[in-house]
């Protein structure tokens, strides 16, 4: 028995004449006609009486017309379930976020797309840029909130959402704070209080190429983790640091001086990554969301 025979079956049975149901139906009338007794001869009994009046149901058919519309109703259902998920109107979304990527951009991003697909399940998680990558191979998260550029291009792709300036954290008697801007040859020569390349290489090495030239790497100070001990070992004189301007607005600590840098200004690029053999419905709609909000938003 095939669903359209059900279908035909109770345009038939609600309508009691063949004619405004093969209207209804989209079909000609003698087709339907045939397609009846097609499923009359499956079933091997009548579902209609005939006559010159018009058309009734037989007792086999008002017994069929609440289980035929059950089961219609049944697969629309499924029908829709299956679409919702198919196109990640619903499911599971795993996002990381790079600690120093947190706020801004990244929060209007996911927030927004929070909002827009209340029916998908968003778990975050925080970390290294390398961390992230290691993840997505490892197919443990979906997306990653990144600082390019990332060192596996060969199962992940991904896309730069925003440029961030960076800035320069001095101590707070330091010569450069009464500076309104800081130029990054005003650095040669200072300790630097800085984090371990493998936390993200990428985007170690372009801070240092551009805040002291390609190539040139300063006398590392002291070794920290992440920004907030970072500033904590400037205010205690341990040296200076660079880090982007929005982690810094968000971090405030005593005894600690934060300046823009002169013009050129060194940047920070933050983009999204993800495994390039994802077919990942909820992955896709939001990178297609945080396109469509890049885009109204340039």
């Amino acid at each position: 028995m095939e669903l359209r025979h059900l279908q035909y079956f109770v345009a038939v049975a609600e309508e009691l004449h063949f004619g405004r149901a093969a209207e209804r139906l989209g079909i000609a009338q003698p087709g339907l006609s045939q397609q009846i007794k097609a499923l009359e001869r499956r079933l091997c009994t009548e579902l209609f009486e005939r006559d010159r009046r018009g058309v009734e149901l037989t007792e086999a058919g008002r017994v069929l017309l609440p289980l035929a519309r059950d089961v219609l109703s049944r697969c629309r259902n499924l029908q829709d379930v299956i679409r919702t998920y198919g196109t990640g109107e619903v499911g599971r979304l795993r996002i990381g976020i790079a600690r120093s990527a947190a706020g801004g951009i990244t929060d209007v991003l996911v927030e927004s797309f929070m909002a827009d697909s209340p029916r998908v399940e968003v778990r975050l998680s925080s970390g290294h840029t390398a961390a992230h990558e290691q993840e997505l191979s490892a197919g443990a998260i979906d997306v990653a909130f990144v600082r390019l550029p990332i060192q596996n291009t060969g199962e992940l792709v991904s896309r730069e959402v925003a440029q961030e300036p960076l800035v320069v954290a001095l101590p707070e008697r330091h010569p450069l704070s009464a500076r309104r801007t800081v130029a990054p040859g005003d650095l040669s020569g200072e300790p630097l209080v800085w984090w371990p390349r493998e936390n993200g290489p990428g985007m170690w090495d372009s801070i240092l190429d551009q805040v002291f030239g390609p190539g040139s790497r300063p006398e590392i100070s002291r070794w920290e983790p992440e920004e907030e001990r970072m500033l904590h070992a400037v205010a205690h004189g341990h040296g200076i640091t660079v880090l982007g301007e929005g982690r810094a607005g968000r971090l405030s600590v005593p005894g600690v001086a934060i300046r823009p840098f002169a013009r050129p200004v060194p940047t920070l690029a933050l983009g999204l990554a993800w495994r390039s053999d994802s077919t990942l419905p909820t992955l896709h709609r939001f990178l297609d969301h945080a396109a469509a909000l890049i885009d109204a938003c340039a």
